[in-house]
């Protein structure tokens, strides 16, 4: 393996100078888009083809419908510009996923009971992909494992001529607790506040649904 052989995470902040440490991942750290931009000069230079963005968004932008996932304005959207104005060649990963935007923490849209709606979250996911897009994404990472929603971004982005935007989708994503250090490090895991994503993550005892999801976005 060599460097060429990597992506490399990282969490994104608001702010200026900006450094925070995420405690349940020693010697990560959480980082706002002018140190980011420091740092992915540095990963170029090391041989590291892209980066993966992943938001850390303040409670104050957050909502019930996610609205911030898409704004022009974003974090995402604005880091993904800065990023390829100072490093054009360094690859461009966005997660595509609603639960850095949600006041519930889940990955999509929910109605008065709290059950996540599948098709009402498609379409924000598909706007939220676009704007990625727009601001200069290589490549769109759905996390969220709303059914059908890869067909419905394809379609979006060859519609809008993004016809080069890859999608790296997460066909299979488990219903896991291993994810903890993850929600703590986007700032989602108080709003999730002990409820589940069993409706739409999956079984890991369920390997016959790993390959139907992966059928389903590979057609």
């Amino acid at each position: 393996l060599t460097p060429a052989d990597f992506i490399f995470p990282v969490f994104v902040l608001e702010g200026e100078a900006q450094r925070e440490a995420i405690p349940s991942m020693p010697g990560i750290e959480r980082l706002s888009v002018d140190l980011l931009a420091q740092q992915a000069r540095e990963l170029v230079q090391l041989g590291i083809p892209a980066i993966a963005l992943f938001p850390v968004v303040g409670a104050e932008r957050k909502s019930l419908l996610a609205e911030e996932a898409y704004s022009r304005d974003g974090l995402v959207q604005r880091a993904v510009r800065t990023l390829k104005d100072a490093v054009p060649e360094l690859g461009l990963i966005t997660d595509v996923a609603l639960d850095p935007y949600t006041t519930h923490g889940q990955d999509g849209i929910i109605d008065d009971n709290g059950y996540v709606l599948n098709d009402v979250t498609t379409e924000v996911l598909v706007r939220q992909a676009l704007s990625h897009a727009e601001a200069g994404a290589d490549v769109v990472a759905p996390s969220d494992m709303m059914d059908g929603r890869i067909g419905a971004i394809r379609g979006q982005l060859e519609a809008d001529n993004f016809c080069n935007t890859a999608i790296m989708a997460y066909a299979a994503k488990y219903a896991s607790a291993y994810y903890g250090p993850f929600r703590d490090a986007v700032g989602s895991a108080g709003n999730i506040k002990g409820g589940n994503k069993f409706s739409y993550q999956m079984d890991p005892a369920n390997s016959n649904e790993a390959l139907h999801e992966c059928a389903l976005d590979l057609a």
